[in-house]
This record gives structure tokens, sequence and C-alpha cells, in this order.
């Protein structure tokens, strides 16, 4: 028997993007221009605004942030992409992400995740993710 191998970091990306859909969406609703703008001229404290809004109409305070940092990607014949630090920490979860936004579509990709306390396992670990975004959310 070939033994199946899990590949948690996919699984806990995609929790992560379901998860903060809706502040992805919101985002797309601010001005492109504005914020190509703002993260190619450093005014790093008016992006953290805008984030911080889109934010606050979905998770709890102090659960999800922006981390102060950003990129934008224009190439001729290419749709144009938005790139974000993100940050979670919440029951002893802590996640460092980018979010990607482009037209249609946003993605997530972790580019470190900790967990406090006893650690049983991955799948145990994944499942702690999923409850501390769960819990975050204002639903």
């Amino acid at each position: 028997m070939i033994p199946i191998r899990i590949d948690h970091s996919q699984v806990r990306e995609k929790i992560l993007g379901d998860s903060i859909r809706s502040v992805a969406t919101d985002l797309r609703l601010i001005d492109l221009p504005d914020l190509v703008s703002y993260l190619k001229t450093g005014q790093i404290a008016s992006v953290g605004s805008l984030v911080q809004s889109s934010i606050e109409l979905s998770f709890k305070p102090e659960t999800l942030s922006f981390g102060h940092a950003g990129d934008v990607y224009l190439e001729w014949g290419v749709l144009p992409r938005v790139c974000l630090d993100m940050e979670f920490h919440h029951q002893s979860v802590h996640v460092y992400f980018r979010l990607m936004l482009e037209a249609k579509e946003a993605a997530v990709e972790i580019t470190y995740i900790a967990f406090e306390g006893d650690t049983v396992g991955p799948s145990q670990n994944t499942i702690r993710l999923h409850e501390a975004l769960g819990e975050a959310r204002l639903n």
C-alpha cells in the first residue's frame, strides 16, 4: 500500500483563503490607481488604513492585520496584481501570509505559521487554524 501524503500547507492556505474571502472582495472595491500609487510611493500608512477598514467588517479587533508591506506587479499585457503582507493572531495561532489580489480572483501564500503550546501533529494544528479563524470572524 502506498502511503498518502497530505500537503498541510495547501490545506491551510485553502482554509485561510476561504476565511478572508470577504476581506479580499472588499479590498477590490478600492480604486486600483490609488492603491498602486500608495504602494509605489511608500505611503504604507494610507494602505494600512484602507486594509484595516476592510478587515473591520469581517474580523474581531486585533486578529487580522496588515503587515506594513506590499507590492504591485504591473506588466504590459498582464492584469495587475497587488500583494499585501498580512498577519493573523488568535488563540495561540500566528500566521504570516501574502494576500494576492487580481481583477477577478485572490490567493494567499503562507510564509510562516506558528502554533503555541503542545503540538500533537500537523493535522491537529490544521484544525486549530480552522477553529481560530472561525472564532475570529464577526459572523
